[in-house]
């Protein structure tokens, strides 16, 4: 196997065990919490002082952990493709945002304020930028394209029509799905 398809691979597996390792540690952190509600809480307050913040704040770090080894076997897999880069590097900047909410949780204003905006507007911002590159891979396609768009109606829709803990936890299911689908097609193709 070549160094190239070997940096796929790991980021493969990275954007995948992230994706797991969040949704569980997310659960746990709800569950230990009886009292946090999803679609009336944010996220974020799993983290504050409340007895899953450990939980959660550690699922926040590692994934954000693991979706900067996934950014890189994305933009190995999307190497032909200069918009592809770009979309990497605005999705590397979202997995630095998202370490930032979990090393800053919400009990310190401010500072996660603008680490939880950032991660979600430059999540959008690259989701966006990869439509394209994805529906021109040879190892993507119009399918992944499609999901894209589709992930991104959903989450624009949420925003626009709930409420702001509602609209967060509906992005980052989306988010959750777009890169395990992703993950896995890079892991099932062929190397080229």
């Amino acid at each position: 196997m070549s160094r190239h398809r070997r940096i796929i691979k790991a980021g493969a597996l990275c954007g995948l065990i992230g994706a797991i390792i969040f949704a569980l540690m997310w659960i746990v952190a709800a569950t230990v919490d009886s009292n946090w509600v999803l679609g009336e809480q944010t996220l974020s307050e799993l983290g504050g002082n409340r007895p899953g913040r450990i939980f959660f704040n550690t699922g926040v770090i590692l994934e954000a952990l693991l979706s900067i080894v996934f950014v890189f076997g994305l933009r190995y897999t999307l190497s032909d493709d200069n918009l592809g880069k770009a979309g990497s590097v605005v999705f590397f900047l979202a997995a630095i945002s998202l370490l930032a909410v979990g090393i800053f949780p919400i009990t310190t204003g401010v500072y996660h304020t603008v680490a939880s905006y950032s991660f979600f507007g430059l999540s959008l911002i690259a989701l966006i930028i990869f439509i394209k590159p994805l529906q021109s891979s040879r190892v993507f396609g119009a399918i992944f394209s499609i999901v894209t768009i589709v992930a991104i109606l959903i989450s624009l829709g949420f925003l626009f029509l709930t409420n702001i803990p509602t609209a967060e936890a509906v992005a980052v299911i989306c988010l959750l799905f777009w890169s395990s689908i992703i993950s896995i097609r890079m892991l099932t193709a062929k190397e080229s």
